[in-house]
């Protein structure tokens, strides 16, 4: 309680409850302000015979200490597991990512050289664009749009 020690010191009759207690925490009391302290809040007094008895058996403190190392375990542990759980979703997101993409990139590569096939097609005269459009599956408004596509694309590759 950094804070709490740098101001000047009140006496403990004119603190406040809060202050008390940050008194008591703050522990830098002279026995006679610990005593008065005690005196001035039950609370207070209660939380000091439970130190005192807790200060005074090993085997209490050790139990306590041992809890608190369980507790501080096993939430590292929790959080250890969290934190490889997160790792590995992000890694199968990542490869389910990129496989959806090759699929997806295949449909697409396949569909535009089908597209472009029937595209050549229509140009030496064998098929009209609406039977492309139907063998490509798709309306001939659509097709004729992908044809268009295909032209421009092919116009800018040198």
């Amino acid at each position: 309680m950094p804070k709490f020690a740098r101001e000047p010191k009140k006496k403990i009759s004119e603190m406040t409850k809060m202050e008390r207690w940050m008194a008591y925490f703050a522990n830098q009391l002279d026995d006679h302000e610990r005593e008065e302290l005690a005196m001035s809040d039950a609370a207070i007094s209660g939380a000091m015979d439970a130190a005192r008895v807790f200060l005074a058996d090993d085997d209490e403190r050790w139990n306590y200490i041992n809890r608190q190392m369980a507790i501080l375990d096993y939430n590292s542990g929790i959080q250890d597991s969290r934190e490889e759980g997160l790792k590995e979703g992000r890694r199968e997101g990542l490869r389910e990512g990129r496989k959806e993409g090759r699929r997806e990139g295949r449909r697409e590569g396949i569909g535009i050289g089908r597209v472009g096939m029937l595209a050549e097609l229509v140009r030496d005269g064998i098929l009209t664009p609406g039977q492309a459009a139907e063998k490509a599956g798709m309306p001939e408004k659509e097709f004729q749009k992908a044809m268009e596509n295909l032209e421009m694309s092919n116009e800018e590759t040198p």
